[in-house]
Order: C-alpha cells, then structure tokens, then sequence
C-alpha cells in the first residue's frame, strides 16, 4: 500500500496549492464496498485525486482509479475479477443549492465541514465502475443458447387449436 497521502483533506487549501495524491488503497479500507465485492483479501485499487480550481473558482477534484476487484458472478455464482478503470471530476459543494450550480459532468460530493477524506473519494469511483449485476464474461448461460419462443403472435397457437377443432368438427358431422 503507498501511503503517500493523509486521511483527511482540506479541499480548498488542496485546491488552492494544486495538489495531488496518487498510490494505491486496500480494497479492505474502502468501507462503501462491503457486500458488493467478494472478500477482497490483500487486493488493492491504484488511484489518482488531482485537486484544483475551475473557471468559477469552484473546488473541483479530478479522480481516476484503475485495477480489479472481485466480484461473485450472478449466473454462476463464482468469483472473477472485474477489471475497473474510472475518472470523474467532483464538486466539492458545501449544501445542495450549491451542488444544484455544478456543472453538468461534475459528481457532486456534499462536504458541509470542509474536509474531505481520501479514501472517501477513491471509494465512491470504484463504486461508479461496478457493474448493476456483476456477470464473468467467461460464463454461461444458464439452459444453454436456448432462446425464448417468438411472441410477435401471442395469438397464433390459439388459432391453430381453432383450425384442429373446427377441423375434427366438421370431419365429425
């Protein structure tokens, strides 16, 4: 673990200064991912947090992650590493009227106290590039390539039973 950055950041100075941190974070110490990541064991995520001043003077924080989590697939139940690779810029905002004025591509990130703790951040990217439901791409479909029946003509079984029996009718008579 590279622990070339404090727990808590003071936005606005780090903002002013340009600073930046990068390393990586034991997927163990981001708390956001307990139970949407399989055991993570000594897995660790690569980040960068870039902090500057927009054009409104507004703080803005540029952060991208990189490496791979574990992940329980959906269809086979099994683990499998998913491989992440996100950035966004964040908005430190101190209400939501001032996160309502943010850009339209800025995250925002409600920071009333004016601190704002790293791994926090870092936490918050991974979450972004999970998947909704997390499937390995190596497995597969339950039943096969089976494919469900054609339903354009929900109908058309009911009109041949109509024929069959309008059939044995008039074969009848």
């Amino acid at each position: 673990m590279s622990r070339d950055f404090p727990d808590w950041i003071d936005p606005d100075k780090a903002a002013a200064a340009g600073r930046e941190f990068s390393g990586t974070v034991p997927l163990s110490r981001l708390r956001r991912l307990d139970g949407m990541i399989a055991d993570p064991g000594s897995a660790e995520i690569a980040f960068e947090v870039m902090f500057g001043l927009d054009d409104q003077r507004e703080v803005r924080v540029d952060v991208h992650v990189s490496g791979r989590v574990p992940l329980r697939c959906q269809r086979s139940l099994r683990l499998f590493w998913h491989a992440i690779d996100s950035r966004s810029t964040v908005g430190i905002v101190p209400d939501d009227r001032a996160a309502d004025r943010l850009p339209e591509d800025y995250e925002p990130l409600l920071c009333p106290d004016r601190k704002v703790e790293l791994v926090r951040l870092i936490g918050e990217e991974v979450l972004l590039g999970l998947p909704l439901v997390p499937i390995d791409p190596d497995s597969s479909r339950v039943g096969g390539d089976e494919r469900p029946p054609d339903t354009h003509r929900p109908f058309a079984e009911l009109a041949e039973m109509r024929k069959r029996r309008d059939t044995d009718n008039d074969q009848g008579d």
